[in-house]
């Protein structure tokens, strides 16, 4: 027999970051229900239809807002593939322009003997060689990072040095500039240098900024993209390091298997395999603040921060997206469309989502197993991508303010910033 509704949220592993609501705090009921309460919904209960001004075409689109969603959509999910199955053979790539520059000052080292051996050929040898390397560190990482600059400013950090010396027949001070070179080359080629110049955790390129636009530090994203390897990753602003300072310590990964076995058991019928070519976890939390006290900085496992989840599907086409979202419709019912924020800034478009609901196996409203329980959530369609956002046991207008940092999500941004 299940726990109560008021317990099991806790129960579902910190399951307000996977349910997409708050705590029971967060919930009213309805005679504590005021009318604003329900002045996103746009339609009575029990209608289907969107509103005539955010209709959609037949390929899931409203205007250019939905276009500009699947669009930067589809740029993130490709970035979170090129992090889960890419980046390694970038890194590697990486490693091995720089050994090329390496084995090439180790040689040119082995021959100098003499005051006179040191010759301009050699420089012209390093020079070239150290922006080659500079070319394949590009090819490798862009336009995900840009180590061109990087490489190419270590070149010219000793090329003047190793062409004085040679010109005068200093073979001592070439062969001394050799080794601050080797060096200079062999600091950016540690792990711990690669990691947080090109960091997959935490993310903090231009992934971050076409999930958050408006990142002010202030969001932490948890990833998962299960069908690439079991990927899963952080992103959000690096800590700066500070004396006296303790950013918090994650001890766990970002939405393991189990987080993503109880969203799936949530969604239900939402979740569509047949056809799918991503599936893609989302939540969005406060980010923690660094301390000044080491015993009081956050540890545990992201889902403790009790973020907002997005779940999204892609498919092969805008037109197998509609007649999975139809199947999913199929499954459950709806009553209307709504905007999920009422922050919307005068003038511009907002998002309508389906307010969706589906009973599943067991309840976790009372202690009766069984009541089929209802889950509760929104649902939209954007080109070949479903979005499902939101869903928990309490109903829309019982749970104001859940939405949290999801408000900051491209999704709700999309709007004041085109593609």
């Amino acid at each position: 027999m299940e726990q109560p509704r008021r317990n099991v949220l806790a129960g579902l592993g910190a399951a307000a970051s996977l349910a997409g609501c708050l705590s029971v705090d967060g919930v009213r009921y309805p005679d504590e229900i005021e009318s604003s309460d329900e002045s996103n919904t746009t339609l009575e209960a029990g209608t289907d239809e969107p509103p005539t001004d955010n209709s959609t075409d037949a390929d899931g689109y409203a205007s250019d807002l939905m276009q500009r969603i699947a669009e930067r959509t589809q740029a993130i999910v490709a970035d979170v593939v090129w992090f889960a199955i890419s980046y390694p053979r970038a890194v590697e790539s990486y490693n091995q322009a720089i050994d090329s520059v390496i084995e090439t000052i180790d040689t040119v080292r082995t021959t100098i003997h003499q005051p006179t051996m040191p010759t301009a050929e050699m420089v012209d040898r390093l020079e070239t060689v150290g922006y080659n390397a500079a070319d394949r560190a590009e090819t490798a990482f862009e336009p995900h990072f840009s180590p061109g600059d990087l490489l190419r400013s270590r070149t010219d950090m000793h090329i003047p040095a190793l062409a004085r010396a040679a010109r005068r027949n200093d073979a001592d001070r070439f062969v001394e500039e050799l080794d601050r070179m080797r060096l200079s080359f062999f600091q950016i080629q540690t792990p711990v240098y690669v990691s947080r110049r090109f960091s997959r955790n935490p993310i903090h390129n231009r992934l971050l900024d076409w999930l958050v636009p408006r990142a002010t530090g202030d969001v932490l994203v948890e990833i998962a993209i299960p069908t690439r390897r079991g990927f899963t990753t952080l992103a959000h602003e690096p800590y700066v390091d500070k004396p006296g300072s303790y950013p918090p310590t994650f001890t766990a990964d970002p939405l393991p298997a189990a987080r993503r076995d109880r969203l799936r058991k949530r969604l239900g019928p939402v979740v569509q395999s047949s056809e799918r070519t991503e599936e893609v976890f989302l939540t969005f939390t406060s980010r923690p603040d660094p301390v000044t006290r080491q015993q009081n900085a956050f540890r545990g496992p992201p889902s403790d921060l009790g973020g907002t989840p997005l779940y999204v599907q892609q498919y092969g086409d805008p037109e197998r997206a509609r007649e999975q979202l139809s199947d999913i419709l199929t499954a459950g019912a709806t009553e209307g469309m709504a905007s999920i924020t009422s922050d919307v800034t005068p003038g511009t478009d907002s998002v309508e989502w389906h307010r969706y609901y589906h009973r599943e196996a067991g309840s976790d409203r009372t202690n009766l197993d069984e009541f089929p329980g209802v889950q509760y959530g929104y649902l939209l369609q954007a080109g070949p991508f479903i979005f499902a956002t939101g869903f928990s046991g309490d109903a829309w207008e019982e749970r104001p303010r859940w939405q949290g940092q999801l408000t900051e999500s491209w999704l709700f941004q999309s709007a004041e910033q085109p593609t």
